[in-house]
C-alpha cells in the first residue's frame, strides 16, 4: 500500500476527528544506505508527541489511526471499541460518536462505555446518519456480575421508558402496601416520585420541545421546531404534575406531616404523565403535517 495513501487517509480522520492543528508527513530514513520512510506528527520544535500533546488530543489520534487502518484494510468486518472518549472533552466527544455512527453505516460498531452522556450523543448521532442503535446495559443483579439487560439505566431513558420504569417501580410500591411495611411503603413511593419528577422534566425536553434544545448538545434544532406548540393546557398540566412531584420528593417541614400517598394515587399520577405524552404526541405529528405541507 502505497505510503501517500496512509498519509491521507490518516490526515482526513484527523479532520474528522476535529484534530485540525495536527498533520501527519512522511518522514525519510536511510538505514544502512536504503531510503525508507515512516509516518511523523508535525509538532512544533520536533517534540515529542507526549511532551506536547494532551491525554485527549493522544485518544483522538490513536482512534484516528484505527480508523485509517480499518479503511484502508478493505474489509467489512465489526469493530469493538472500550469506552473510547476517555480523556476527551464534550465538543470531541461529538466528533467521535459522528464517526462511529458513519462507521455503523458499512459496519457493525460495538461500544462499550460507562458515560451515559456520551450514550446520549451516540443516540442522537445514530439518529442523524439514519443508522440503528440497540442499546444494552451490563449490571451487577442479586444473579451476579455481567448480567445483561435491555433496559437501560433510567438517567439515558426517554421519556416513555421511563413510564414503563416507573410502572414498574409502582409494583414494588403496592406490593410494599399490601404487606404493611410502612416505612419501606413511604421510602419506595418518596423515590418514584423523585423520578417521576425527572420524567416531567425529561419529556419537556423531548416530546414538548421535540428536542429542539438538548443540554449539553452543541447546537439548537431549529428544523424541529415545526412540531411545538405550546398550550395553556400543556402548562397547567406540567406545573401540576411537577409540583405533586415535589410535595413529596422533596423534604417537608416536620408539622406538615403528609401522609405517604395510597399506590392508586401514585398510579394515577404516572398516568397522567402517560396520557399527557400521548396527546402531545398525536398534536405534534398534525402540526407538523400542516407547517410542512
Amino acid at each position: 500500500m502505497a505510503t501517500e495513501e496512509v498519509v491521507t487517509a490518516l490526515n482526513a480522520e484527523l479532520q474528522a476527528l476535529n484534530v485540525h492543528e495536527l498533520q501527519v508527513v512522511m518522514k525519510p530514513e536511510s538505514p544502512g544506505g536504503k531510503t525508507q520512510f515512516k509516518l511523523a506528527l508535525q509538532l512544533p520544535g520536533g517534540a515529542a508527541p507526549s511532551a506536547v500533546l494532551s491525554e485527549g488530543e493522544q485518544r483522538a489520534i490513536s482512534i484516528a489511526a484505527f480508523f485509517t487502518e480499518v479503511k484502508l484494510g478493505r474489509g467489512l468486518g465489526g469493530v469493538v471499541f472500550d469506552d473510547p472518549v476517555s480523556s476527551l472533552d464534550h465538543r470531541r466527544r461529538w466528533h467521535v460518536a459522528k464517526r462511529l455512527a458513519i462507521e455503523a453505516q458499512t459496519r457493525q460498531v460495538v461500544v462499550f462505555t460507562h458515560d451515559i452522556y456520551f450514550l446520549c450523543i451516540l443516540q442522537q448521532e445514530a439518529y442523524d446518519a439514519q443508522v440503528s442503535l440497540m442499546a444494552q446495559c451490563v449490571r451487577k443483579t442479586p444473579d451476579g456480575f455481567g448480567v445483561r439487560a435491555d433496559r437501560l439505566p433510567f438517567d439515558a431513558q426517554r421519556t416513555k421508558a421511563r413510564i414503563g420504569a416507573l410502572r414498574q417501580a409502582h409494583v414494588g410500591v403496592e406490593r410494599a402496601h399490601k404487606v404493611g411495611d410502612e416505612d419501606l411503603h413511604k421510602k419506595l413511593t418518596r423515590e418514584t416520585y423523585t423520578t417521576l419528577r425527572l420524567a416531567w422534566e425529561r419529556a419537556v425536553e423531548e416530546i414538548l420541545f421535540c428536542n429542539v434544545v438538548q443540554r449539553f448538545a452543541e447546537g439548537i434544532s431549529t428544523q424541529s421546531l415545526h412540531s411545538v406548540v405550546v398550550e395553556d393546557a400543556d402548562y397547567k398540566t406540567v406545573d401540576a404534575g411537577m409540583t405533586r412531584c415535589s410535595k413529596f420528593a422533596h423534604d417537608a417541614a416536620p408539622s406538615t406531616n403528609l401522609p405517604t400517598p395510597h399506590p392508586d394515587e401514585l398510579k394515577a399520577d404516572i398516568e397522567k404523565l402517560e396520557t399527557w405524552r400521548d396527546l402531545v404526541e398525536k398534536r405534534r405529528d398534525t402540526i407538523k403535517q400542516r407547517r410542512t405541507s
